[in-house]
């Protein structure tokens, strides 16, 4: 019988939790409706609740957990999928009113997951350029495509779509990267976001090169190595592509041309960058220190 009893007090005291937070939410005290019903959850986790913390949540400008409710809700009951993603279109308005960059990017991605056909509208370009510069390349490429439809002009598609190609280099997608920078160069909208994508090119040729070198494939790399290398790259990728020409020389027994690619990714360098040190060591294993003060070949 005292187990029965203490079985239904504990019931009670549970099922008190959603209708204390029903109380204080009816009374706009939303950050203890969002407590009580999150109390709740830990111990029955159903549909109603989630969309009831949810609204608490938005409310008590927890945009963060607001988020997570939504989507739990629509993971909860599908049914319910199209009531979650009005809750997390509400996050994208407050969430922006806000400048909450990170709740914006979090309930847009979520829109995503629960309602992939919803139209995103032009929340979605502020969402990924954020994604992007805090270098959440997930996010960011999966607002991306979105942003460019909602694009207010080609110029505009075209430097989000530098955007998406840079994402997808930084993710190791460069078969992706190389696709968009190259369409991006052959429309020719903007000078300034055609000079961005051939730097793009000349990174994901770099990265695509590197790859190949560290699977022992120098002759399948040679040719993105040189493409890296060619006019229109960043410094940094041009010198870095000459030391990979240095390796892939050496792999076919060229000591020479070796010599001359490792002295051309000292070009532009100082004595402490990292790049400089290791073409700098590849030039002395090859017996051939180049002492200081001696002219080095100029990139044409």
């Amino acid at each position: 019988m005292s187990v029965l009893v203490l079985g239904a007090a504990c019931t009670r005291s549970a099922a008190d939790h959603e209708s204390l937070g029903d109380r204080d939410y009816a009374a706009h005290a939303y950050r203890d409706a969002l407590a009580e019903y999150e109390l709740q959850v830990k111990v029955q986790a159903t549909a109603d609740l989630h969309a009831k913390a949810g609204a608490a949540a938005l409310h008590a400008e927890a945009y963060g957990l607001a988020v997570a409710e939504y989507r739990a809700l629509a993971d909860k009951d599908r049914t319910r999928a199209g009531e979650a993603a009005e809750g997390l279109e509400r996050v994208v308005r407050a969430a922006l009113a806000a400048n909450d960059r990170a709740a914006l990017a979090s309930a847009l991605t979520g829109l995503r997951a629960i309602a992939p056909n919803r139209p995103l509208g032009p929340y979605a370009k502020i969402a990924a350029l954020d994604a992007a510069d805090r270098g959440d390349t997930a996010a960011a490429l999966a607002l991306l495509p979105a942003a460019v439809a909602n694009a207010s002009d080609a110029k505009n598609a075209d430097s989000l779509l530098f955007v998406y190609g840079l994402a997808a280099a930084r993710a190791n997608d460069c078969a992706t990267g190389v696709a968009v920078f190259e369409g991006v160069l052959r429309r020719q909208r903007d000078p300034g976001v055609g000079d961005q994508a051939r730097e793009g090119l000349s990174l994901c040729a770099l990265l695509t090169g590197q790859g190949l070198l560290a699977q022992g494939k120098p002759v399948d790399a040679e040719s993105w190595l040189k493409r890296a290398a060619a006019p229109g790259g960043a410094p940094d990728v041009t010198r870095a592509a000459y030391l990979g020409l240095g390796d892939v020389a050496l792999a076919r027994g060229d000591v020479n041309d070796a010599l001359v690619n490792y002295q051309q990714a000292l070009v532009g360098g100082s004595p402490g960058d990292s790049l400089t040190a290791r073409a700098q060591n590849k030039i002395n294993a090859l017996g051939k220190a180049d002492a200081p003060g001696t002219e080095t070949p100029k990139l044409e």
